[in-house]
This record gives C-alpha cells, sequence and structure tokens, in this order.
C-alpha cells in the first residue's frame, strides 16, 4: 500500500476511534449525571411498627358512621377504560432482567406543593398500580383523595392526609410508610414501593416527552380553575383525539369543576396511559441513552423507595406490555357510602372487597382497559 494511502486509512482510524473515544465520554458522562439524579431521587421509608396487612379486607374499614343509602349497583368493580443499573451496557442488554419477585404493588401519589408551602404536603393522586410477572397482567386502582379511612397509626380521616401525617409525625420517611400502609389496609394487600411526584415534575416530565396525545371521551369546561397565584382561569378541553402539552394535561387531570373528584381519577387514568405510549413510542424502554435529560429534569420533584435494580427491572418488563390490556379500575360513587360531617365517604365492604378481587385478579374482571 502506497504511503499516502497508509496515512490516509490511520488518518480515518484515528478519526473514528476520537469520535467512539467521545461518544463512550459523553456516555459515561451521561450515565453518571443519571445515577446521581436517581440516587437524589429514592428515600428509605421510616421503620415504624405498623399492623400488618392481612389478605382481604379488613373487617374495621366499615364506616362507623354511615348514614341510611341503598345498596351499591353490582358493577361497583367496573374498569375505566437482579442486576444494577450502573451504566449503558446494563441498559442495553439484549435479556433485560426479570422481576425478581411474582407480584409488585407500587403506589403512585401526586402532590400539588408550591414552593412556598412549608409542611410535608398532601397527594391529591392515589393510583396503586399491581404487576403480575408470570401472566405479564397489570392493573391501576384509582383512589379518591377525600375517601374516609382509618389510618394504621391511629385516628382517621382523609385518604390524602396520609402522607403529611406520616411525616409530621415520624420525620423524614414516614410519610410513605404511613401512605403505603394505609392504602395496604384499605385494600388488604401489601404495598411493595411508593413514587410522588409534585405536580410540576409532572407537567417537566411530559414536556421533555414532547408532550402526550389524549382522547378525550367528553368536553370538559371548568369556568373556575384555580391557579398558584391562587386566582382562576377558564379551561375547556373538547371531545376528542388531541395533544396536550405539560400544563394542559395536568390542568386536564386535575380539574373537577365539570364532573368530580371520581370522573377526575378516570382522567388520571387516561393521562398515565399517554405518558406511558408515549414513552414507549420514543422507544425510551428499549434505549436509555438519553435518560440523563430526563432524570436532570425530574431531579427534586420525584421520591420513591424503588432500588436502581428495581427500577431496570421494570423497565425491562414494561417492555413487553401492550398499553391496551392494562385493566383499570376505580373507587367511584357507585361503590361509597356518605358519613356524617365532618367526615366524608367511605368505601363500601362488600363493593370495596368486589373490586380488590378484580383488581388482584381473584375474580374475572370485564375491565378490557377500558
Amino acid at each position: 500500500m502506497p504511503v499516502s494511502h497508509r496515512r490516509l486509512v490511520l488518518g480515518a482510524a484515528l478519526l473514528i476511534s476520537l469520535i467512539v473515544a467521545a461518544t463512550m465520554l459523553r456516555l459515561a458522562l451521561e450515565w453518571r449525571q443519571a445515577l446521581a439524579d436517581i440516587d437524589a431521587m429514592i428515600v428509605t421509608p421510616a421503620p415504624i411498627d405498623l399492623p400488618v396487612v392481612q389478605s382481604g379486607i379488613p373487617s374495621d374499614q366499615s364506616p362507623r358512621s354511615a348514614l341510611p343509602q341503598a345498596a351499591p349497583d353490582q358493577s361497583a368493580a367496573r374498569a375505566a377504560p437482579p442486576a444494577a443499573l450502573s451504566g449503558p451496557a446494563a441498559a442495553t442488554a439484549d435479556e433485560p432482567p426479570g422481576l425478581s419477585t411474582a407480584t409488585l404493588n407500587i403506589l403512585l401519589l401526586g402532590t400539588d406543593a408550591r414552593a412556598e408551602d412549608s409542611g410535608p404536603p398532601r397527594t391529591d393522586a392515589l393510583v396503586l398500580v399491581r404487576i403480575e410477572r408470570d401472566s405479564g397482567r397489570v392493573s391501576m386502582l384509582s383512589i379518591p383523595r377525600d375517601l374516609w379511612v382509618s389510618y394504621p397509626s391511629g385516628g382517621e380521616g382523609r385518604i390524602n392526609a396520609a402522607y403529611a401525617i406520616g411525616e409530621k409525625r415520624f420525620g423524614p420517611g414516614g410519610g410513605a410508610t404511613l401512605a403505603k400502609s394505609t392504602v395496604g389496609r384499605l385494600v388488604g394487600v401489601e404495598v411493595d414501593h411508593f413514587v410522588l411526584i409534585n405536580f410540576r415534575g409532572f407537567e417537566t416530565l411530559i414536556d421533555q416527552l414532547g408532550g402526550i396525545e389524549v382522547d378525550v371521551p367528553e368536553t370538559i369546561y371548568d369556568p373556575a380553575y384555580p391557579t398558584e397565584d391562587y386566582r382562576t382561569i377558564e379551561v375547556r378541553f373538547e371531545a376528542g383525539r388531541q395533544r396536550l402539552n405539560g400544563q394542559q394535561a395536568l390542568i386536564y387531570t386535575r380539574t373537577r369543576h365539570a364532573d368530580s373528584d371520581f370522573g377526575r381519577n378516570q382522567r388520571q387514568q387516561l393521562v398515565l396511559m399517554a405518558i406511558f405510549e408515549r414513552i414507549r413510542e420514543r422507544g425510551l424502554l428499549q434505549q436509555l441513552t438519553s435518560l440523563d435529560d430526563y432524570t436532570r429534569a425530574l431531579r427534586g420533584y420525584v421520591r420513591t423507595d424503588l432500588s436502581r435494580s428495581r427500577m431496570l427491572e421494570i423497565a425491562g418488563f414494561a417492555r413487553s406490555i401492550d398499553g391496551d390490556t392494562i385493566l383499570r379500575y376505580a373507587i367511584d360513587s357507585r361503590s361509597v357510602v356518605n358519613l356524617r360531617a365532618p367526615a366524608t365517604f367511605a368505601a363500601e365492604p362488600g363493593a370495596l372487597k368486589r373490586l380488590v378481587s378484580q383488581f388482584t385478579g381473584q375474580a374475572v374482571s370485564t375491565a378490557g382497559g377500558q
């Protein structure tokens, strides 16, 4: 080979090597940043001596101050539509790690805490997600924020106050423990993990994804939607499929003047499904090379007790999930009984038992993901 050709080949090889080295360095820096962000999100629930959840619906969940009311509709249980995460190699493996446990119950919590708020927040969105490894079954159960419950630590009140009560009474990490225990006691299943996200982080995630597509079932009109500056604005969402940015999605999820908190729970599920579909569209479950863009955006807005390895397990499992098969359930107006003031409403034991049986797959469900 002529000298000039050898120099050309060597030059090309050197250039390619520099590009590969720069790319690997960038990936290493991205993952270092991503891991630092993830570690900042992970918290350890406080070790509190609370009653152990037993299978089935606890008998002491029956409301003690219920007003006379007709029996709930029988259709109350309806559906609204071990590797460590340590670097790019772990995320791009052909065979992602399988779930190390047969069943996972994860409590999703949303809070509207403002920057000026000094105390622990209430959780105005509560969704329990159940993942079953062997069957591939995934189901969601929405819980109304004003549902009246008994706290495992003593006393009773709205379920959305459990997190704040736990933080105040037991210190940092106590909120997660009490919220998980309260929901677990309500439905009679062990809640393994929690994920709490501030609504500002919710907006940020959706914007980072480039918006989401939501098929709005019916027109929503709210003449007095509350804003962060304690004013109100008029909002309207026409029926039909449309793209929403983070702010629009949050308003659509939170508005309730057009229907009720029960309607809001259904919209929360629609938006969660839209986020999942958008993540799949962008291939984020297959390649995580841009992970740091998302972790950086969410840092400070998310708290969870999921470990790195557990996150990787769930991401690997999610690759095979078809969003249309996810089953969606809700504690709604047909499965509650009104209580005397100052209490609100509680789950009717029989309706709740039927609902949980379908949610956990112990009873045949006609949910179908709708």
